[in-house]
């Protein structure tokens, strides 16, 4: 084979994992988040990734910003490594909330439909559409007031109880963007989940089931006079478990 056909098709295999990768993301029931899952030293690994629970891998430099919160909501130590293959979490003892934030950053296409090439538009000649994906998590480790705080995270998923959700009974939920209540985001538990949506005040009820819970939020919003983006995408995944 040609060194000319070579590279072409690995571009093309390129192009096409891009575009699965966008309309997966372009589902909201196939969205991409970041989560973490606990190892049995004690730490958490962190994940991207969530189709059909397969992980991927991703750029640490995304990574923006890791916090361990104690009951309390009072900011505890936690360390982060960067280890061959992923990013592994160990939380200080105290810690009863962990929180995640990942920039994924902007993707581009020339085509309404096309693939989604790793660019903004303005990096991207003949881009028409663009996304600028960001994603947010925390895992629950403890119930407590911590939990009815929210954090300052852009994007956020807040309970209003400090107590732990039992299963079978709703657990009322508020999501912010910004600090403010935002409604209209779609709720579900994993991908596969009915859907709910906030309310104008940004609330919504879920009921969760025995055992882990995984309370996906996605939100999309149109943008306008940014050469970068046409979106901006917000993920969220909230964990916890239920008894």
């Amino acid at each position: 084979m040609s060194v000319f056909k070579t590279r072409k098709n690995i571009i093309a295999r390129i192009l096409c994992t891009t575009a699965a990768a966008w309309l997966l993301c372009a589902n909201p029931a196939h969205a991409h988040n970041v989560w973490l899952e606990p190892d049995a030293q004690g730490g958490y690994v962190m994940q991207f990734g969530g189709h059909e629970g397969l992980a991927e891998t991703f750029d640490p430099a995304k990574l923006q910003r890791v916090h361990a919160y104690d009951l309390r909501g009072r900011e505890v130590g936690c360390d982060v490594q960067n280890l061959q293959g992923g990013i592994r979490v160990k939380p200080d003892a105290k810690a009863a909330l962990i929180a995640v934030e990942l920039d994924n950053g902007y993707f581009s296409s020339t085509r309404p439909e096309g693939a989604m090439l790793p660019l903004p538009m303005d990096k991207n000649p003949g881009a028409v559409h663009g996304v600028h994906a960001r994603k947010f998590h925390k895992t629950v480790v403890q119930w407590g007031a911590v939990m009815q705080k929210p954090l300052g995270q852009m994007f956020e998923v807040v309970p209003l109880q400090g107590q732990a959700p039992h299963a079978g009974q709703p657990l009322r939920l508020q999501v912010l963007l910004d600090g403010k209540p935002q409604a209209g985001v779609r709720l579900s538990w994993g991908e596969n989940g009915s859907p709910a949506m906030t309310d104008a005040q940004g609330q919504a009820l879920m009921t969760p089931a025995a055992g882990n819970n995984t309370l996906q939020a996605i939100l999309r919003q149109p943008v306008q006079g940014d050469a970068r983006t046409t979106q901006n995408s917000y993920e969220y995944l909230l964990r916890f478990a239920a008894h």
